[in-house]
């Protein structure tokens, strides 16, 4: 998917990216309707998970598709919630920094975001208004979900102080 936006192919890009989008989601839903969720699944979906957007939305920044605040926004909450994870599982916390249903519905949006952008749709659909509309949804569920983010970690670090 990044070779392709990179190159400007973004029909091809949208695809793999949309390809990936439903598979996650698909993979997600089959892991809880059938109660199969691994550890290794637990560790790793949310880690393909802002690899996906987080190098899409990069990239869309990169080549003037996204705008900058937009991107910086998604960045920090993603480097937050990273660095607050490593420290959580180095503790035997990780159970207590589970992904909040805010942090999943931004995901989501991001996602649409992305996929709105990336294929080729008419223009109905993709209307400047619709995709400013889900910025500011995104931007909202980011920050919601990091400062619920953050409210758990300081749990977690206070009871390992205690």
């Amino acid at each position: 998917m990044a070779l392709y936006l990179i190159s400007g192919d973004l029909t091809r890009a949208g695809i793999l990216f949309a390809i990936a989008a439903i598979t996650d989601a698909v993979d997600g839903w089959i892991a809880r309707r059938w109660d199969i969720i691994t550890t290794f699944g637990r560790l790793m979906d949310p880690v393909a998970d802002k690899l996906l957007v987080g190098t899409a939305v990069a990239l869309l920044w990169w080549t003037g598709l996204l705008p900058g605040w937009f991107a910086l926004v998604v960045a920090v909450r993603e480097g937050f919630v990273l660095a607050a994870s490593v420290w959580a599982r180095a503790r035997g916390h990780a159970d207590e920094l589970h992904p909040g249903r805010f942090g999943k519905a931004g995901n989501a949006v991001q996602m649409l975001l992305v996929a709105l952008i990336l294929l080729p749709l008419p223009p109905a659909i993709k209307s400047p208004l619709l995709l400013q509309a889900l910025m500011i949804a995104a931007t909202f569920l980011t920050i919601v979900s990091a400062v619920r983010y953050a409210q758990r970690w300081k749990r977690a670090r206070n009871e390992t102080a205690s």
